[in-house]
């Protein structure tokens, strides 16, 4: 699996950025993880034709995970309307808030399909399941899983204690970093780089890649904040950069 970072700040973008979305890829299934302002320009560089689009998966609806969105299903059914797109995309995200859920589909342009935890789902040969995580509204991790392989994205969570058994063995955790550690309060709801580099240890890893990044903060003094607690393989996550997984 190959996974390109189309955007990578919260809660909105630096100057030219994007904020949160991931192009999934195997040989033949493309899927989309989150959606956030900036995305959808970025997606059509590597993604010209929807119809190659298999799925989009969104972890939360808060807006710099989902925004353009809204602009995509305008794209969806335009596309529809003069036969370029033969089918609605099927995506997959939280019920919840209910009036954003809601205010997602446009003419027919999604097929929606609500996520929790005990959801499996198979994109081709590529199993996806979700970790509810400790965020303000429903938000879930998501682990994606091929030929032994195994890939999870965070999205946005506090620090908690219940995300380690979901994210081990994974060859690849894409991690949020929203904040460095000195200061992190009780009512921010992201995770700093030494919380990051500290559940990826406790979970055994071998690589993460810290994203969701705050465009206030010197990309450098991140990762050396988890570096310090972390000793393996760990990188910024940087928009139009590939993984292998």
């Amino acid at each position: 699996m190959k996974l390109t970072v189309l955007g990578c700040h919260g809660p909105y973008p630096r100057a030219g950025g994007a904020c949160s979305g991931y192009l999934l890829e195997d040989e033949k299934t493309k899927i989309l993880i989150d959606c956030g302002n900036g995305v959808l320009g970025k997606l059509f560089n590597y993604c010209g034709d929807l119809n190659k689009l298999d799925a989009i998966f969104i972890s939360h609806l808060h807006p710099d995970h989902m925004s353009d969105l809204m602009v995509l299903r305008y794209a969806i059914a335009i596309k529809q309307m003069i036969g370029k797109l033969k089918q609605p995309i099927p995506i997959y995200l939280p019920a919840n808030p209910q009036e954003e859920y809601e205010r997602i589909q446009y003419n027919g342009a999604f097929h929606r399909n609500i996520i929790h935890e005990g959801v499996e789902v198979m994109i081709n040969d590529i199993k996806v399941t979700f970790k509810r995580t400790d965020h303000p509204i429903e938000c879930y991790g998501m682990a994606f899983e091929k030929n032994k392989k195994k890939f999870v994205y965070s999205g946005d969570t506090r620090y908690f204690e219940g995300f380690i058994d979901f994210i081990e063995e994974s060859n690849l955790f894409l991690c949020e970093a929203n904040i460095m550690h000195k200061d992190l309060t009780e009512t921010v709801p992201h995770m700093s780089g030494k919380q990051a580099g500290e559940i990826a240890l406790k979970a055994g890893l071998q690589r993460i890649v810290l994203t969701h990044i705050l465009p206030e903060i010197n990309p450098t003094d991140l990762l050396n904040e988890a570096k310090e607690v972390f000793p393996n393989i760990l990188e910024i996550a940087e928009e139009g950069k590939s993984y292998f997984i």
